[in-house]
């Protein structure tokens, strides 16, 4: 199995593809991985040097590796931190041609562009050139809660609310959402009254709502990359939606737990890569619709 990653690239630390590519090679998974731009290190830490993609570079590492015969064979394309329109055009153009070659390829966008902590840190347009460009393409999205918000364009507060978002998404062509870090005033707490942090996954089967001992504030970044890699592994091995979701939810949640028990500041991912294919912690899971 291949995946053709395009994603942003770090030299220290675990964001985008330095997140997303060694769970799946942990997994058994081949990956192509495109960086749509290098940085020291992720922006938290400070001005991190970023040198940004040309989309003409892109465009023309996208045309060599079309003439291997293995392109035909790319199981999957997965899109990441993008950073600008010309960037997503150029990223989108990939991910055509690989479903051109191969109709059956699986195109996870996950669209990322900012968060709760930092808020939008991306080019302010790019919202609107994914979410009419990409997402029409795209066969699964995986928004975090303050992207599911700036996409859709109103507060969420509630499930009924976070069902009516992913609703709207889907409409934009992913035939599948899973907005990740919901955070609503009508639960997100368990049975003994602490805090659950919650993804919730929409489709055409139904809706499901995964739920994970909330960590708290200070966590590393990156854990929106991982969560969507992992997800994407388990669908290429053949597993159902939900059961991916209880994957990707149980794996992301160790290395976060992990890093926060060793006071990381990064997730430790080569020291946990066995929970990477077998996590040992079950999500709580339940279908909402």
């Amino acid at each position: 199995m291949r995946v053709l990653s395009i994603q942003s690239q770090v030299i220290y630390g675990h964001v985008g593809n330095n997140a997303g590519v060694f769970p799946l090679q942990r997994n058994g998974i081949e990956v192509w991985a495109v960086p749509t731009g290098v940085l020291a290190f992720n922006p938290s830490y400070g001005p991190p040097a970023h040198r940004p993609t040309a989309p003409e570079e892109m465009d023309a590492w996208i045309a060599a590796l079309q003439t291997r015969p293995e392109w035909a064979q790319i199981d999957a394309v997965l899109l990441g931190w993008l950073g600008s329109p010309r960037t997503a055009e150029a990223a989108g153009r990939a991910a055509l041609a690989v479903k051109k070659a191969n109709p059956n390829a699986i195109f996870l966008c996950d669209p990322v562009m900012g968060d709760t902590d930092s808020g939008l840190y991306v080019d302010p347009t790019l919202p609107e050139y994914i979410r009419d460009h990409l997402f029409p393409t795209a066969d699964i999205a995986t928004p975090n809660g303050f992207e599911l918000e700036y996409l859709t364009g109103g507060k969420i507060e509630t499930l009924q609310q976070a069902l009516a978002a992913c609703d709207a998404l889907r409409a934009k062509g992913p035939s599948t959402v899973v907005a990740t870090t919901l955070k609503r005033t009508d639960g997100g707490r368990d049975k003994s009254g602490q805090p659950r942090l919650e993804a919730l996954l929409v489709n055409r089967e139904g809706a499901w709502l995964c739920a994970v001992p909330d960590l708290g504030e200070g966590l590393p970044k990156g854990a929106g990359d991982i969560f969507a890699a992992l997800f994407l592994t388990r669908l290429l091995k053949g597993r159902t939606p939900k059961k991916a979701l209880l994957f990707a939810m149980s794996a992301t949640y160790t290395a976060l737990r992990d890093a926060r028990e060793h006071h990381a500041p990064e997730m430790r991912l080569e020291l946990i890569q066995d929970l990477l294919r077998a996590p040992q912690f079950l999500p709580d899971i339940e279908r909402v619709r």
